[in-house]
This record gives C-alpha cells, structure tokens and sequence, in this order.
C-alpha cells in the first residue's frame, strides 16, 4: 500500500477542505479528490468534540474505500469506523484495526491544520 500522499489524486498541503461547523460533533464528512475516476482519492474527516482527525478512506485489508455512503463509515453503535465489506472495526481516535481480518493494521491518517477558520490538508 503506498503512502496516501502519493496517490494521484491526493490534495496537496493547504487544500482547503470546509469549515469546521460543516461537520457535527461526533460525525465524519467524506471528501474526494479526481471526480468521477474509480481512482479518485478518498478521504473523510471525523469530528471529536472540535479534535478533527484525517483518515485516508482506504482499509487496509484489501485497499478498497470502507464505505459506500457517508452514512456507513461507522458501526450501527457508532463505536467504531467500520469497513463495510469485510466489517473491520477502526478506533476512531487512533484509526487502528480492532476487530477482523486486517486486526492491528490501521487507517492512514491525513494531516490537517486550522487556518482562518478553515480544515486544510497539512503537510504530509
């Protein structure tokens, strides 16, 4: 699996991805980068309590985006992330694999900034 930041697709440091009030408390917003192209990239970000956390949508046991809606990025419990075909659950502090077949692997974290009251892509 390659480093997130070198996918074609991948938005580079500073790319402005919304404002922080653009994602609830306790809810995750997906963004996606190269249109319509089975390679776009895919990214979401989650929002715990104003700490918001960057994962590359990509889990790790078959390199495959873990949801197909925004809607499904969490167990129906909201625990954890989860991966919709294979149902791996994500520790949604760390994005490591808690549970299935990709267990201690992790979610490759994005790095974000705030600047001027907007998520920015961080420097990789």
């Amino acid at each position: 699996m390659i480093a997130w930041h070198e996918n074609k697709f991948a938005p580079k440091p500073g790319t402005i991805l919304c404002k922080p009030t653009e994602i609830e408390n306790g809810a995750a917003r997906e963004f996606r980068f190269g249109g319509d192209s089975p390679f776009a990239f895919r990214m979401f970000v989650y929002n715990d309590a104003g700490n918001f956390r960057g994962f590359h949508n990509s889990c790790p046991h078959f390199d495959i985006p873990m949801n197909h809606t925004p809607e499904e990025l969490f167990t129906p419990d909201g625990e954890y992330f989860q991966c919709v075909t294979h149902y791996a659950k994500f520790d949604k502090s760390s994005g490591i694999c808690v549970y299935g077949p990709c267990e201690g692997k992790s979610l490759q974290r994005i790095p974000l900034t705030m600047e001027a009251n907007n998520l920015k892509i961080g420097t990789a």
